[in-house]
């Protein structure tokens, strides 16, 4: 007996961080972080996104088990072309909820705007495993694949290669704009 009580003080150890981040609602509280959730929307709406990044992060300090309150304020960060910490939120998205094409869609944006086209490459593909048809995932992916042939049609990231390269401003191009209204 004292094995298994030693097994059962071993597996509770490891793997205590994944118990601590799961909490017990109350009613009111899921209503108040749904509120935030909403004012984070209309903000996000209003292009106002710093306005939108509080009232997302509120809603995730009192329900951090929502995949869709990262999944937004990944969304307002990278409106704000703050892609780290969108990226940041959309794993942390995808970590919660793998099955939700959406939280691809996030990861993917902030990996292309990072430059990083070989693991934007790997979370559209992943995201399109989900859900085959999804239109923002298949633009996704032939928005990296075009972007790693010219980089590498010039010899590397130069004029004309990357997120902003070709007709982009900033990264403030349509496909970008379709991308994140999309909450």
């Amino acid at each position: 007996h004292k094995s298994i009580h030693k097994s059962k003080i071993f597996f509770i150890q490891n793997n205590i961080d994944s118990f601590t981040h799961f909490s017990i609602l109350s009613p009111m509280s899921a209503d108040e972080a749904k509120k935030y959730k909403d004012l984070g929307n209309e903000a996000f709406k209003q292009k106002n996104f710093k306005e939108a990044i509080q009232n997302f992060t509120k809603a995730i300090e009192i329900n951090p088990n929502d995949h869709v309150f990262y999944s937004n304020r990944s969304a307002a960060y990278a409106s704000l072309e703050e892609y780290d910490q969108a990226l940041d939120d959309a794993t942390k998205c995808v970590e919660m909820k793998p099955d939700w094409a959406k939280g691809y869609t996030r990861k993917g944006l902030a990996e292309f705007y990072l430059y990083d086209y070989v693991e934007a490459e790997k979370t559209y593909k992943k995201g399109l495993e989900i859900e085959p048809e999804n239109a923002q995932l298949k633009e996704g992916l032939q928005r990296v694949l075009d972007s790693k042939k010219q980089s590498s049609g010039f010899g590397g990231a130069g004029a004309g290669a990357g997120p902003g390269g070709a007709g982009g401003a900033g990264g403030q191009n349509a496909f970008y704009q379709q991308m994140l209204t999309k909450l």
